[in-house]
């Protein structure tokens, strides 16, 4: 388990093309200053990089329905690598907080945007990892107090969950290694930048809010725009490989996923929302593409 490194208070941290690095507060420019001498307050200025506060750590909280009875496990934790994570009480599941994700691993975020990522593991591959789900319900990640370094507002439709499932279930089920990734996206036109494809690795909408299908509530707090939460909730059968050939989405008939996140991205509230053009796959993807199909 990769834990974070103590820190002074001064400190944040940064995302950069998806990687977490440790950076010094950026101190914003004066405020509200008077201009000359006629008592015009200036425009605030705030700093160039979007950051969020290391000391605050977020509080993240799994929530799935058992017997009719509401299963909740919560746990305040750091920003931390997106590798292992910290036993959430009795369940099945690892989880951490981070910064990044599919979104700028693909090149379909926004150059001035930051994204937040819940990620949880299996402790035990072998075990089921919402134990005792009843058919037909939804699972729930939230993330409390996440705190940026200056006001922002949710790149709307950018949140997206990201399923990851174990070789040796895919090839059981004749499936290539190139189908582990799936994608449960927000919004019902979003393909990453050309990198998905619906119905084979993605489903474009899924978190909607539409009928049978998931949402995201990011909340941006209207009396502090710096402090940031968010939801999805996911129905447990779109955990189902799409390409699963067991068409049951009943738990236990279907294989699960190893590791999911969960992830929304946020921008400076001065920022103009960005659509990301289809980007060229380059010449190994366009090969492995091709092997896929044999």
């Amino acid at each position: 388990m990769i834990r974070a490194m103590k820190i002074s208070k001064r400190q944040l941290v940064c995302t950069v093309l998806g990687t977490i690095s440790l950076a010094p507060v950026v101190i914003a420019a004066p405020q509200n200053q008077p201009d000359g001498g006629d008592g015009a307050q200036s425009t605030p200025q705030y700093p160039s990089i979007l950051l969020v506060e290391q000391d605050q750590h977020p509080r993240v909280t799994v929530a799935w329905v058992s017997g009719g009875e509401t299963q909740r496990f919560t746990m305040t934790m750091p920003f931390t690598a997106p590798v292992g994570g910290e036993q959430l009480g009795e369940s099945n599941a690892l989880a951490y907080a981070t910064l990044g994700g599919t979104r700028i691993e693909t090149g379909a975020g926004h150059p001035k945007g930051a994204v937040i990522r819940v990620g949880l593991t299996k402790a035990i591959n072998s075990k089921a990892f919402f134990r005792g789900i009843d058919p037909f319900t939804d699972v729930q990640i939230e993330v409390e107090g996440v705190r940026f370094n200056q006001p922002v507002k949710y790149h709307s439709g950018t949140a997206l969950m990201h399923l990851k499932y174990a070789l040796t279930d895919l090839k059981a089920c004749a499936l290539p290694g190139t189908a582990r990734n799936q994608y449960l996206l927000s919004d019902p036109k979003d393909t990453l930048g050309g990198r998905v494809e619906r119905g084979v690795n993605a489903t474009p909408g899924a978190l909607d809010g539409g009928e049978d299908r998931g949402s995201v509530e990011v909340i941006v707090q209207p009396d502090d725009p710096t402090l940031v939460d968010y939801r999805i909730r996911v129905p447990f059968g779109m955990l189902r490989h799409l390409q699963d050939p067991w068409v049951s989405e009943l738990p236990g008939t279907f294989f699960e996923p190893i590791h999911l996140h969960a992830e929304a991205e946020l921008i400076p509230i001065d920022a103009e929302p960005f659509d990301r053009e289809p980007i060229e796959k380059e010449v190994n993807e366009r090969m492995q593409d091709a092997g896929s199909e044999d």
